[in-house]
């Protein structure tokens, strides 16, 4: 009995079953998506429980003269940097930075992505095509051009830093939004929901937006490691974050001048940054590629 429901089971057709529940089946298969999860829950597990993984501040300057640039060691596995503070004690800290402007401006990209979108594709005609320039004149303007005039003419902050990055970022979700609305919109019961009366505004949240749901969040994914690597650049130049707040570009920025002789400070941080922007693309492709419709035969 035991070997006839695996076989049933190994048996069953993607259509056979909900759309969620054929697409987690799917995405437990492929290890890479796995392999992206475990790293992105590690993440997560790291800048929740930092105090506790840590016994060091990541902003109280240590001995200067005596834990400058002291290298990997038991007490300070991936070394201290210029003022003598614990590397490791400032990624743990940075990932929290990281993660947080990668979750709260792709969620703010999407929102705004998926609403126009969705209002794009459905009221189309001169809707459609007005919204559509406005995001293809948006998409030609290079992206880090206005992020760094916007942050010139205003303070840097932690919510700057996010608005702007999902400010910037919604135009593609937008696209995509919309090319699911117009193949949506035909439906049957889409047509059966105007036919009774229902309202625009109750068809795009009720019905167009909640069957993209998949779409979206695997887009979602996807894109929170450009976000990741553009907080980066920004940090890097000088412009995200503002100091003393740990921020993983920033601490490969203050290693750049020492890395013949400290290669700990830019290295571990840079190594953080690769390997997180790597895990959630591992995630979102394999997400794409379980939960996509396209996907289904």
């Amino acid at each position: 009995m035991r070997m006839t429901k695996e076989r049933n089971k190994r048996n069953r057709k993607p259509g056979s079953g909900g759309l969620w529940s054929v697409g987690w089946t799917r995405f437990r298969e492929r290890r890479l998506a796995v392999a992206g999860a475990v790293i992105v829950l590690f993440l997560y597990l790291v800048a929740i429980f930092a105090p506790v993984l840590t016994p060091y501040n990541p902003v109280t300057y240590g001995d200067i003269p005596a834990a400058r640039y002291m290298g990997p060691s038991f007490q300070h596995p991936f070394g201290t940097d210029k003022f003598g503070r614990d590397v490791m004690t400032r990624m743990f800290y940075g990932s929290r930075v990281s993660l947080l402007i990668g979750f709260f401006a792709v969620t703010l990209s999407i929102v705004l992505g998926s609403l126009v979108g969705a209002l794009s594709g459905y009221a189309g005609g001169i809707v459609d095509a007005v919204l559509m320039r406005v995001v293809d004149a948006l998409m030609a303007i290079p992206r880090l051009f206005l992020l760094l005039t916007c942050i010139a003419l205003f303070s840097q902050s932690i919510l700057l830093i996010i608005i702007l990055l999902g400010a910037t970022g919604w135009m593609s979700a937008a696209r995509l939004v919309r090319g699911q609305v117009l193949a949506i919109k035909q439906k049957d019961y889409i047509v059966a929901a105007e036919a009774l009366g229902a309202g625009g505004k109750r068809i795009i949240f009720k019905h167009l937006i909640p069957n993209t749901l998949t779409v979206i969040v695997v887009s979602a994914t996807l894109r929170i490691g450009g976000i990741i690597l553009a907080e980066a650049a920004l940090s890097f130049l000088g412009l995200g974050v503002p100091p003393p707040t740990p921020s993983w570009g920033m601490m490969v920025f203050e290693g750049r001048d020492v890395m013949l002789d400290a290669w700990w400070v830019s290295t571990f941080p840079g190594l953080a940054i690769v390997i997180t922007v790597i895990g959630f693309n591992l995630l979102g492709d394999g997400l794409r590629d379980a939960f996509d419709p396209i996907h289904f035969t």
